[in-house]
């Protein structure tokens, strides 16, 4: 077995972007096509207890890892024995932390059941299957990231959009939709992409004698856990939070808010999730004194893709929403033009935020992760307007705040390249 990792002989980066694009945008498109008829099929109740339930389960997946996921294309270049050896590591905190998750689901169900009603505290308890699934898949992403598999990564969202679409579809036609439709469907369609995605990355689970225990990589990573971990845990903890506060407005407000943000995952997911998979890599191997010119040329390439593209779906949301999806979701409409300057900086931070990582200061990265926490549940808490209002102010407040992350990147990797800091 080789210990270079697998690099494609003449693609460059153009080439691993559209490998990726072109499988996300496959994926997306039978994402939103499913979307039209879903929206017809279930209610935006159904959907907001959705809604509730994935970001429960995203706060759960986004700690499972507990960093050692993302840590997996840190080695240098020919060093996959310690990368092995993380893969491992990662996975087995995946399978404590899914258990816990269903723990915490149980204790919970009185509160929930109480708050939300017995149907949505009995799908709680398959929190932690969705947490198994969605930080699995997370490792072994990070695993064919690092041996440039850009194929497979894309072949998954394809498979992930299509089992979640048509299971939702069956279901919805066949028990005319419902939450328990909603929920397992997308249990199921997470169930699939990992499995396809565990297949694809199999080479992670070869051991080889030269392989590292894992106490040792533990130790040796341990300051991604140690730093890295909060800073995932504050922006969990924000994701998770602002669709519970909306959900202080009413149950089918924050459906509709779902829907608006299901919708424009198309294009986020499109732009950001191939820009930062190609390009972290690419960050990690970058030398110092280099840095500062691919994170400029990387921020200026996505804030051309993103821009223009959020500034049409701004203008049109309003009068698109009820026309594609049905008269019900025009409130979705007026939400989608709110969020789509927030948006349009998170494509482009997405693939810069790796600076940090790359760069060993996720210090910096947590002090902006826990301004960015506080900032938006404050105002949503505190906000003395109705819910389109304040979701306007919302969306401005946060493009605002993502500037700010733009202006840290570059500074960091100034300071990186002079050699400040470096560990």
């Amino acid at each position: 077995m080789t210990n270079e990792p697998a690099r494609p002989a003449r693609s460059g980066v153009l080439a691993q972007v559209l490998t990726l694009l072109s499988g996300t945008l496959l994926a997306q498109f039978i994402a939103f096509g499913a979307q039209i008829g879903i929206a017809r099929l279930y209610t935006d109740t159904d959907l907001g207890y959705l809604g509730i339930f994935t970001s429960a389960a995203t706060l759960g997946a986004a700690v499972a890892g507990a960093r050692f996921d993302l840590s997996i294309v840190l080695p240098a270049p020919g060093d996959e024995a310690s990368a092995r050896s993380l893969a491992r590591l990662a996975s087995l905190c995946v399978l404590v932390a899914s258990a816990l998750a269903t723990l915490i689901a149980a204790a919970a169900w009185p509160w929930v059941s109480a708050r939300y009603g017995h149907a949505l505290a009995g799908w709680l308890l398959a929190v932690g299957v969705s947490v198994l699934f969605l930080a699995q898949g997370q490792v072994c992403s990070y695993w064919l990231t690092r041996r440039r598999r850009f194929r497979a990564i894309a072949s998954s969202s394809v498979v992930r959009s299509l089992a979640i679409a048509s299971v939702q579809l069956v279901c919805g036609f066949a028990a005319g939709g419902g939450l328990g439709s909603a929920i397992g469907a997308t249990i199921a369609g997470q169930g699939l992409a990992v499995a396809y995605l565990s297949w694809c990355a199999r080479d992670a689970r070869e051991r080889e004698a030269e392989d590292p225990p894992l106490r040792e990589v533990a130790s040796r990573y341990r300051k991604m856990a140690l730093v890295g971990v909060p800073n995932v845990v504050v922006d969990a903890v924000r994701t998770s939070a602002i669709p519970m506060l909306i959900a202080t407005y009413s149950v089918a407000s924050l459906g509709q808010f779902n829907m608006a943000w299901l919708a424009l995952q198309a294009p986020v997911a499109l732009i950001a999730g191939a820009l930062s998979q190609v390009y972290l890599p690419r960050l990690s191997d970058t030398r110092p004194g280099e840095m500062t010119r691919v994170v400029v040329r990387v921020g200026c390439f996505a804030l051309a893709c993103s821009i223009p593209v959020f500034a049409f779906l701004a203008w049109v949301s309003p009068a698109l929403f009820p026309l594609v999806f049905g008269q019900h979701w025009e409130e979705a409409g007026y939400f989608a033009r709110s969020l789509a300057p927030w948006l349009a900086l998170t494509v482009a931070t997405s693939p810069l935020s790796n600076v940090f990582v790359a760069t060993y200061h996720q210090r910096r990265m947590l002090a902006f992760a826990c301004l960015y926490c506080v900032a938006p549940l404050t105002w949503l808490a505190c906000s003395p307007y109705g819910v389109e209002t304040t979701v306007a102010v919302l969306g401005t407040l946060m493009a605002f705040l993502l500037v700010g992350l733009l202006v840290m990147a570059w500074a960091t990797a100034r300071a990186y390249d002079r050699g400040e800091n470096r560990p």
